[in-house]
């Protein structure tokens, strides 16, 4: 929810490309205004949950999209939808950044309250480059079916998990599974079980593996 009024604001900008007419101007203008007041009532609602509230917003945007294509001519409606979509990959590319920035930074933690040596911290170092390597490779293979980059994905999984028992005492390693699974219970629903064994921000590699 937090994501779709600035959302709209970059579209806005954009819309500001379209040569519009004054009465066009005007209209998109109101639509917005709206917008952003409905979007401040669903958010002040406390009576709504989390997933009612994201709900809610969904709704708004799909109505202002539109709202916004009436006003448009079809060529402009034409413009602003492939304009719209970029905006969209764009901020979900910046979502995914930010998630994988946030989980190296709890990772880097995570890893420095197992009191290592350095010679297991340089091991650990490599094992986490090494799987970050083959995943990006098995994700980038568009030859391969889904199904096929799902197992690989769920092997190179069970293979880290091997090497970083190898390398951790056990008393470590059971530290590494408790703080692995604690990670695990804060992702999403539907997040892939296999994947809470990697704490790392390569889990997403792997993730819904085994839905």
């Amino acid at each position: 929810m937090a994501a779709a009024i600035p959302a709209m604001a970059q579209d806005s900008s954009r819309i500001k490309q379209l040569n519009l007419t004054s009465e066009q101007q005007t209209k998109l203008k109101d639509i917005n205004k709206s917008f952003m007041q409905d979007a401040q009532q669903v958010r002040k609602n406390e009576s709504l949950s989390a997933a009612d509230k994201k709900s809610k917003m969904q709704e708004l945007s799909n109505a202002r999209e539109a709202k916004v294509k009436s006003v448009l001519t079809p060529d402009q409606a034409a413009k602003w939808e492939q304009q719209h979509t970029a905006m969209k990959h764009k901020m979900a590319d910046m979502h995914q950044k930010n998630m994988h920035r946030s989980d190296s930074t709890r990772g880097k933690k995570a890893l420095a309250s197992l009191n290592l040596s350095d010679d297991q911290t340089a091991k650990m170092q490599a094992i986490h480059k090494d799987f970050k390597s083959k995943a990006k490779a098995i994700k980038q293979d568009s030859t391969a079916a889904k199904q096929d980059q799902l197992a690989k994905l769920k092997s190179l999984h069970q293979e880290k998990d091997a090497q970083v028992k190898s390398v951790l005492s056990a008393e470590q390693y059971q530290q590494y599974q408790a703080m692995a699974d604690n990670k695990g219970k804060h992702h999403k629903p539907g997040y892939r079980k296999g994947s809470k064994k990697d704490f790392q921000k390569d889990d997403k590699a792997a993730g819904n593996t085994a839905k």
